[in-house]
């Protein structure tokens, strides 16, 4: 079976990495931002981690409601909703690959913002990944705009 996106109604895209507790919430959170008129969003991980509070700080710099972003790990049922599913990894072979061709896949690079050194609140590499997956979700939301022309 080949796919075939259903293009009567948005498309529904899930981001994807190892713990959903930085990058696929940014993704999550930028992507209600850019995209709210293109597409449907949400993020998991393959085992959801704790939630990190400098992810949620560097969000709520740049303006952005955190008050419903939590981890949450990834099931059956978000595989069959996704059209679209994009890894947020250095390397997306340490995810295990979803099978079937019901979706499309991509992988965003992503390095991995550093965890704190003793007592210090690491926010610049959170910064830094918050800059490219903006930057990325707004290459995807024109990316969306040019194909519904």
């Amino acid at each position: 079976m080949t796919y075939k996106p259903n293009l009567r109604r948005k498309p529904q895209i899930l981001f994807l990495g190892p713990t959903n507790t930085a990058r696929t919430l940014m993704a999550e959170a930028y992507g209600r931002e850019y995209l709210a008129d293109l597409a449907k969003v949400r993020s998991v991980g393959m085992r959801a981690g704790n939630q990190d509070e400098r992810t949620l700080a560097v969000l709520r710099e740049d303006g952005i409601d955190t008050s419903s972003l939590k981890p949450k790990d990834l099931d059956a049922e978000v595989l069959e909703w996704a059209d679209l599913i994009v890894t947020l990894t250095q390397n997306p072979s340490t995810l295990p690959a979803p099978r079937g061709d019901s979706f499309i896949s991509k992988n965003w690079p992503m390095e991995i913002p550093k965890e704190p050194s003793g007592m210090e609140q690491d926010l610049e590499t959170h910064r830094r990944c918050r800059e490219e997956i903006k930057r990325r979700i707004r290459q995807l939301a024109n990316s969306i705009r040019l194909m519904q022309r």
